[in-house]
């Protein structure tokens, strides 16, 4: 059961800390450590804690939580900026290392989203996602680690799993994929033309000069990552964040006209629309950041907010039942899970929900007959 005065201050620290705003403290002054104690709970759910500590570590003394409760958004502070610091000193190897090779790469979200945040090292940290975009590349590296021991993991056919020092990395072939054959189809053409033009983006992240992709796909991409997740099994605040930020750096970058024609045509402007007015009214975000035309109605960007508040990252943290642990069970709460959401969410998007339930019954009966 939801509380409406937890979600709320959540909610109004979160919008804080992203844009580097005061905290309204008349809202902090009667709070106790049970309140606290939900607030945090939230944030870790949400994967946005350190951003939410460090709000709240910023308060003045007679605002502060107990000193326990101190100490523990401390650590969260301490830890994530510890993993953002590994994660850092992997990326900076494995770009040694591929320059050796000969191998150039994009980088696909993580610490390229977390250089929007008013302090990147509190972004919680996830995978190193690396585009490898020239012919054969690919499979170089992947003979490469092999060669040198490590193991590698198949993921969904676009990308292979290994791990460096207990980081997660991923090597894609492909920036992203779509439910949807046409769709897909459509994406590929265009993934085909950056690639031939190699017309990316530099970003500084820490030492390290990045390729990432050119702004306007990337504000695109960011989007339909986060939304492929929140109709399949549910999204987190991370991730809703990280669009939110990019979008209010690189405003001035992206053309309106270009960007709403290049959404409309994979029919994701009424989504993003949704999400935007979601932004603005829970999270008090200026709806100049949007390179769209905003709208003014709540019936579903209320249901978004409530969606994700109660799913948390990833829809790992939803209420209810969880998913069972055995292989063939496991895959059967997933899929129902995705009928169940592209009922509720269908009509932001039909031509990516209605297809779905389908095309996620055949990935899973090729799962479970191999």
């Amino acid at each position: 059961m939801r509380d409406p005065a937890i979600d709320s201050l959540f909610l109004h620290l979160l919008g804080a800390a992203i844009f580097d705003r005061p905290v309204d403290v008349s809202r902090i002054e009667t709070l106790d450590a049970l309140f606290w104690k939900k607030i945090i709970g939230l944030a870790r759910r949400q994967s946005v804690s350190a951003l939410i500590a460090d709000t709240i570590l910023s308060l003045s003394e007679e605002m502060l939580p107990p000193r326990e409760q101190r100490f523990q958004l401390l650590q969260l502070v301490e830890k994530t900026q510890f993993l953002n610091g590994k994660l850092l000193s992997v990326l900076r190897d494995l770009t040694e290392e591929y320059t050796q090779l000969g191998i150039p790469y994009v980088l696909l979200k993580g610490p390229g989203n977390g250089t929007n945040y008013p302090k990147p090292l509190l972004r919680n940290p996830g995978d190193l996602d690396l585009l490898l975009y020239r012919k054969g590349d690919y499979e170089r590296t992947r003979e490469w680690l092999a060669g040198k021991g490590i193991d590698i993991v198949d993921a969904d056919g676009i990308h292979y799993k290994f791990e460096k020092d207990g980081v997660s990395i991923e090597n894609h072939r492909r920036i992203t994929y779509f439910d949807h054959k046409k769709y897909d189809r459509l994406f590929r053409s265009v993934e085909e033309n950056l690639k031939r033009e190699e017309n990316f983006y530099l970003s500084s992240i820490g030492d390290l000069t990045v390729q990432q992709l050119p702004v306007e796909l990337n504000a695109f991409f960011i989007f339909q990552h986060l939304f492929r997740h929140f109709v399949h099994n549910g999204v987190g605040f991370r991730q809703f964040c990280d669009w939110i930020l990019f979008l209010s750096k690189h405003r001035q970058e992206i053309d309106a006209d270009s960007f709403t024609a290049l959404s409309k045509s994979f029919a994701l402007l009424y989504p993003m629309q949704v999400f935007a007015r979601a932004a603005e009214k829970y999270l008090d975000v200026s709806p100049s950041i949007f390179p769209f035309a905003t709208i003014t109605d709540d019936k579903y960007a209320d249901r978004v907010i409530e969606d994700i508040l109660d799913s948390g990252n990833f829809g790992f943290h939803r209420s209810g039942k969880k998913r069972p642990a055995q292989k063939l069970r496991g895959m059967w709460f997933s899929y129902t899970t995705t009928v169940h959401r592209t009922r509720k969410f269908g009509a932001l998007s039909p031509e990516h929900c209605q297809i779905l339930p389908f095309t996620k019954l055949m990935h899973r009966l090729k799962i479970g007959f191999r």
